[in-house]
């Protein structure tokens, strides 16, 4: 890492400014005002700026009872602005002389580009003058290629030089920078643009090739990339990202607690404020080239990653989105880092909100967590919080989980790839049984699964058939049939039984396959009327077989003359 010192507005602002127009009465934008919480709003007629309003005057208008009262009866006068090439020192002396803890920033042609605020300026004075200031690094392409890849990084200046070439901001946001700094690799890329992103992935695929898919209401963009891209940049398709993820900056509302954000437009700096954790709010500027590779750092990410913390950054974090509180726990067993106490604390009051989290988004958490490398440590944690019981009541884990994870790690039957319905198998085996369809229920599965795991959590918690010497191939049968191969292989790993182990494994490489030779077409040649008989009789001939009570044709023939004389003469009493 290098360092580079801020000298210019440019360098301090925040794009995407939220503005109020003159004219527009205070008691109709208040509450949006209040919502959005920013100390100052730039104030246009016509286009331009000419005056701002604090809403701390707002508030103070209705509270002296002026319902009538517009904007420009309340607002700070004047065109006080300041230039993107100005240099930060005419910053302070702008505030001085005017008394603006918010500066507008204009174009030549006084177009408003975004706002320089008192904490901006603060910040930059903490960096300049700290004992041991944290500065604003650039992260060296050399490591970035070590770390990533070099036709990763090479994809990146392909999509940062189109930005550049069009005088469009674009920054990489998020995980992938964090973990360059952390130095792990990470090829899932997220783009952010100060302006429309769908608009800028349009163009980048218009030029690469590939697929795009958007999201309008948010202002999001996903790039397939294919055969055709890799053909244009000229690198192998295996050795890039298959996606990649643009977003307009932007910033959310929750109307009320835990619910799904209202997003408006907004600027680099308050679109990585919405984000869960501070090591999370890192960016890598990425155009105009001058600042290409510079990480922005507005709140203490860096240094809370070199202390290896993971902190919230407001106290209603966890309020507004709970499922941050499984994040939380999920980032800092694949980290190995510490929760800092107050978001400890906050964590313990967030817990009841859980309850109010739909089941989709919570089974969404939990199988990222399931997805993690050592997903027990996780699970562990969160019953420790408490976190599962807010969930719902019964939903628990205990510490056999962990041997259960291991086993799946180190040694298995592989009858199926998918680990993930595997662990959910093992993990509602936690459950008593009784009660699993419940917490199934609760976070949305569908009603087969659900029935699923409870099956398998029947046979794990409460059958010993598995393991008594004297069960026939028959019972075995009977019992393991309703499973899914997910289900087999988590009740092999939860029942330690040699005896066990071998049953199940007979049964899905051999048993569940023997079927009678006699069929349903073979009764009815013999003139029996089809009815529930057939299922009978067909059935107590594969258990014949099953248990050795029949070998060879001649003797199915036998017990198929007994059986129907003992069905149809039992169905006929």
């Amino acid at each position: 890492m290098n360092a580079a010192k801020i000298a210019r507005i440019a360098d301090l602002m925040s794009y995407s400014v939220q503005t109020v127009d003159a004219d527009s009465k205070i008691i109709d934008l208040i509450q949006r005002l209040r919502r959005i919480g920013h100390e100052g709003y730039p104030v246009l007629e016509n286009g331009h700026v000419v005056g701002l309003l604090t809403l701390r005057d707002a508030d103070k208008a209705l509270e002296y009872g002026l319902e009538a009262a517009t904007v420009r009866d309340v607002m700070l006068g004047g065109t006080v602005t300041l230039h993107p090439d100005d240099p930060v020192s005419l910053l302070a002396s702008t505030m001085i002389e005017n008394d603006w803890g918010q500066i507008p920033v204009v174009d030549r042609h006084h177009r408003l580009l975004g706002i320089v605020t008192r904490t901006d300026l603060i910040q930059y004075w903490g960096q300049l003058h700290a004992a041991k200031a944290t500065q604003i690094s650039q992260i060296e392409i050399d490591s970035a290629k070590h770390i990533l890849g070099k036709e990763p990084v090479h994809l990146i200046e392909q999509i940062a030089q189109h930005a550049q070439k069009h005088d469009i901001l674009l920054y990489m946001v998020g995980g992938v920078v964090r973990d360059l700094l952390l130095e792990r690799r990470n090829t899932d890329i997220d783009f952010v643009v100060e302006g429309n992103a769908i608009e800028f992935a349009e163009n980048i695929c218009a030029t690469y090739g590939g697929r795009l898919h958007t999201y309008k209401p948010f202002g999001t963009a996903k790039w397939i990339i294919d055969d055709k891209v890799a053909k244009t940049i000229n690198l192998p398709l295996d050795s890039i990202p298959d996606h990649i993820d643009f977003a307009s900056t932007r910033s959310e509302l929750y109307e009320h607690p835990t619910a799904l954000p209202t997003v408006y437009n907004s600027s680099i700096k308050l679109d990585l404020r919405r984000r869960d954790f501070t090591m999370n709010t890192l960016a890598a500027q990425l155009s105009p080239k001058r600042a290409m590779w510079r990480i922005l750092d507005f709140y203490g990410g860096l240094a809370d990653i070199e202390q290896g913390l993971i902190r919230v950054l407001h106290s209603l974090s966890f309020v507004d989105d709970p499922t941050r509180i499984i994040r939380a726990v999920r980032f800092s067993e694949r980290l190995q880092f510490v929760i800092e106490p107050r978001t400890a604390e906050l964590i313990q009051t967030a817990l009841p909100m859980l309850r109010r989290i739909t089941g989709e988004r919570i089974r969404h958490e939990l199988e990222l967590l399931l997805k993690e490398a050592s997903p027990s440590r996780g699970l562990l944690k969160l019953e420790a919080l408490g976190a599962l019981k807010h969930i719902h009541p019964d939903l628990t884990v205990k510490p056999t989980i962990r041997t259960a994870f291991d086993t799946l790690e180190n040694g298995f039957p592989q009858w199926s790839e998918n680990t993930i319905l595997i662990k959910w198998h093992l993990l509602m085996a936690q459950i008593d049984a009784e009660k699993v369809v419940a917490v199934a229920t609760r976070l949305l599965v569908s009603r087969n699964q659900a029935e699923g795991f409870q099956k398998t959590a029947y046979i794990a918690q409460e059958s010993t058939q598995l393991q008594h010497p004297l069960a026939k191939p028959s019972e075995i049968d009977a019992l393991l049939s309703p499973l899914s191969e997910e289900g087999l292989i988590a009740l092999w790993i939860l029942l330690d039984d040699e005896t066990a182990r071998q049953r199940i494994e007979q049964y899905h490489d051999e048993w569940q396959y023997i079927k009678p030779t006699i069929t349903g077409h073979d009764l009815r040649e013999r003139g029996l009327q089809p009815g529930h008989e057939y299922r009978i009789i067909l059935e107590r001939l594969r258990e014949g077989w099953l248990d050795g009570d029949i070998g060879h044709a001649d003797e199915e023939q036998l017990a198929l003359k007994r059986l129907i004389a003992e069905v149809y003469y039992d169905s006929t009493r």
